[in-house]
Order: structure tokens, then sequence, then C-alpha cells
């Protein structure tokens, strides 16, 4: 019952902040910097940097800077992850963006400690920040104003791990529900289940042809390399015998070695952002849809109680008839054993009353729950969409973008090149 208390306050919460006046909130995550821990200890980590833009006022007051100043503090992966599961505890109800999960990103990127690791994590972090200002409640918690603007986090870091209540009960309910469904789904969700499957494939179809596009990149670069340094030992090689010859290759050289640098620029992109972008499309889906599961889960324990209702009202109305309650050899059973059978059946239908009684008020209550819990799901999915939309159209406006880029460098360099031969 303290759960489901839990559960309205803090719909009710979510609902009231989200009629607020919400001022944006712009986040960077950069410079990602090794460190040591402290006291001594040897352990290393990354730290990030993260810059916070806003003229939200309750966000200045916490740093104690003026309105235009840019808050900037320094935080470890750890330490967003306590971010997350915070949110996730104080706001059930609301679609928590996700983290990179810290040993497939590894798997992934490599070495923690290296640049291409560190750069990929900060990326994926500040999509991770982005879509919490983006929120109109998550962004207005007490909990991301100490995190963005706290020079004493680690002092608040401690007495929130103390405080932070374990999920066994929820995991419990999840696994006992897992291979559970809902009897009756609504239109509106069977939908949106499709709509987030055939988005899901998409991205992860994306996610599989970029990552080969990455990969044949990679080795072209590599060959325009080799070609370059071919070139420049056959310019050498032909200097003080061909010198108009030398010149030429020495050249059509430079132009090659251009080539290679801009196809790396262009795939440290598609590595380090376009990827991490597509990857972190494909968790944010997936949280999404474990709101849909919990909604679920509410829903399925408001249908188990009513069966639950059905069968005893039957069971006290067969009693009531005269028949059921009990089969042949537990009647002759209590028969043998001199049990008064009518005076049993009656205390068996004052049971069965008090039962349905008390069915009546819980069911009453889980139908509350499960109403309030669709419709704050609902108003997640919107926001959700919202987000996604937004993202999309940026991710591939950026991809555009850096593809134009490329051509206009690589047309520049050959018309160079150009030129330089038509000047000889």
């Amino acid at each position: 019952m303290e759960s489901n208390q839990n559960t309205e306050t803090n719909m009710n919460s979510a609902t009231y902040s989200q009629k607020q006046s919400i001022l944006p909130l712009e986040i960077t995550v950069s410079d990602p910097q090794k460190r040591t821990g402290d006291g001594g200890t040897s352990t290393s980590y990354v730290s990030h940097q993260i810059s916070t833009k806003t003229e939200d006022p309750t966000y200045h007051e916490v740093s104690s800077t003026s309105l235009k100043a840019i808050i900037v503090v320094h935080r470890r992966y750890s330490d967003l992850l306590l971010l997350h599961d915070v949110l996730a505890n104080d706001y059930p109800t609301c679609i928590i963006p996700p983290l990179p999960d810290k040993k497939v990103f590894q798997y992934i990127a490599g070495d923690r400690f290296s640049q291409r690791f560190t750069q990929k994590r900060s990326h994926s972090l500040q999509n991770f920040l982005r879509r919490i200002s983006l929120h109109p409640v998550l962004s207005q918690s007490s909990i991301l104003k100490m995190f963005l603007t706290s020079n004493d986090w680690d002092t608040y870091r401690k007495s929130l791990i103390d405080n932070l209540p374990s999920n066994k009960e929820e995991v419990t309910d999840a696994f006992m529900n897992a291979f559970k469904s809902v009897h009756i789904q609504s239109d509106e969700f069977i939908e949106i289940k499709e709509r987030s499957d055939k988005l899901d494939h998409t991205i992860t179809k994306l996610d599989k042809i970029f990552h080969k596009v990455v990969k044949k990149n990679d080795s072209i670069s590599e060959d325009y390399v080799k070609l370059g340094t071919a070139l420049e030992e056959l310019s050498e090689l032909v200097t003080g015998e061909n010198n108009e010859l030398a010149k030429n290759l020495k050249t059509f050289q430079e132009g090659i070695v251009q080539l290679s640098y801009l196809i790396n620029d262009l795939n440290k992109y598609l590595d380090y952002d376009y990827l991490v972008d597509l990857k972190d499309m494909e968790h944010y889906i997936e949280s999404m849809r474990q709101l849909i599961k919990l909604k679920d889960q509410k829903q399925i324990d408001y249908e188990e109680l009513n069966e639950y209702l059905t069968k005893s009202i039957k069971e006290k109305d067969d009693l009531i008839a005269g028949y059921g309650g009990s089969n042949f050899f537990t009647n002759k059973f209590e028969e043998f054993a001199g049990i008064n059978q009518e005076a049993s059946r009656r205390d068996k239908i004052t049971k069965l009353e008090e039962r349905i009684t008390s069915l009546d008020g819980e069911l009453e209550n889980a139908k509350k729950i499960a109403d309030a819990f669709e419709q704050e799901t609902l108003k997640e999915i919107n926001q959700f969409e919202s987000v996604k939309a937004k993202e999309l159209k940026d991710t591939l406006g950026e991809l555009a973008d850096e593809n134009i880029k490329f051509y206009e460098k690589m047309l520049q360099t050959w018309t160079k090149v150009d030129e330089n031969f038509s000047s000889q």
C-alpha cells in the first residue's frame, strides 16, 4: 500500500510540474580527463567537464552565480549513474533516459582511458543529460540541480547513496509477471508498440550499415596513405632526372594525403558521434518499452485481482445455492468426522463475504493506480516522441552537414591540385 501511495504522489507531482513554465537548459559534456583517486589511492577514473547555461534562477541559487554565467562542474561516470538511479526511484512514471553500459561501451570502444573511448562516452553522457534537460519534470528535480551546480557534490553524494532504497520489490514483481501479458491491450498501445518496433528495426539496420562504412573508410584511408607514401618515394626517385614529373608526383601525392585526412575526419564523426547517437536511440526506445511493461504490470495486477474476485463471488453463490464449495471426498470426510456441514457451509460463506469486501476495496485501488499509470505513461510517450523527433532531425542534419563539409573540402583539394598542374 505504501508503494502505491508513493506512486500516486509522484504521478500527481509530475502532472503538476508539467504545467510550470520551464526555462531552457543547455548542457555540454566535454574534456574527459584521466584522474587518480583522492586519499592516495591508485584507482584511476575519467572526469568529465559539465557546463550548464540557463537563466533559471533556481540553478544559479545553488552555485551562487549570475544568470548569464555558465556553471561548470566536474563529474565521473559513477556520479551520472547515481543521478540516473535516484531519478528512476523518485519518478517511477517517467522515462528515465539510459546511460551507456560501462562494460559494453568499453568492449566497443577499447581501453577505457583511450581518447576514442572517453570521447564516445562524453558524447553519450551529453545525450543522457540533454534528454533530462528537455523533460518538464526531470529538469526541475532537486537532484539534477545539485548535480549540475554543487561544489559540495561529494558530500551530497554520500547521503544519496545511504538513502537510496533497494528495488528488490520491483524486481520481484517484474519477474513474477515476466511470463504474463495484459488480456485486453488498448489500440493506442498496440500502435505505440508497432511504431517503436519499426523504429528500433530501422535504427539497428542503420547501425550495422554505418559500422561497415566506418570499417571500409578506415581501409580506404590506409590505402590512400600507402599510395601517398609510394608517390613520395617515386617523386624522390625521379628528382634530378625528370624534375617536372617529380613536381607533378609531389602535387598529386599532397592531394592524396589530404584526401586521407578528410576521410579520417568524416570517419571520426561517424564513429564518435553518429554511431553513438544511433546506439543511444536504441537504448532510449528500450527505456520507453520498460515503462510500458511497468504500466502493463499495474494492469495485470488489476486483472488478476478482478479474476480472483469473480472466482470468490461464484464460489459464494454456489454455496448459497446449496452446491459447490467442496468436492465429494471432502464432504464425506467431514461427514465421517462428525462435522456439521450446514454450519461449515455458513462459515465458508461468511469468510467469502469478508474476502469479497476486502477484494472490492483492493480492486478499486488497483484500478485507480492502473488508470493513472496509463495516463502518465501516455504523457511520457508524447514527451519521448517529441525528444525523439528533435534528435533524429538534428542527427540527420549533422550527418548531412559533415558529408557536405567533406565533399566541399575534397573539391577544394582537387581544384587546387588541378590548378597546380595547369600552371606548370
